[in-house]
């Protein structure tokens, strides 16, 4: 008979649920990043969603879109350090 726990990890595998939850981690530690990173308040930068390795944002202007665009990099390595996830390729900013 198998162990209650590897059955609840097959069936959560097999209902895809945990790229589902992964993604919602990575929101979650990708906004405390950008919080850090530009001493902003919440409503200027709002990360929206992770997906094909594209980090979504909204901005509340061009000139954050700017700054987004011009710390790219330096985001990119930020964000990949604190979600320990290395799939993350580019940001998607949305004014």
């Amino acid at each position: 008979m198998d162990d209650l726990k590897d059955i609840l990890k097959g069936r959560v595998q097999h209902a895809g649920v945990t790229a589902s939850v992964t993604a919602a981690l990575v929101v979650e530690s990708a906004q405390k990043v950008f919080d850090d990173f530009f001493g902003l308040t919440p409503q200027l930068i709002r990360v929206l969603y992770l997906k094909n390795r594209t980090l979504t944002v909204a901005v509340n202007g061009a000139p954050v879109a700017q700054e987004v665009k011009r710390n790219e990099k330096t985001l990119l390595e930020q964000l990949r350090a604190a979600t320990k996830d290395e799939q993350i390729e580019r940001i998607r900013y949305l004014l």
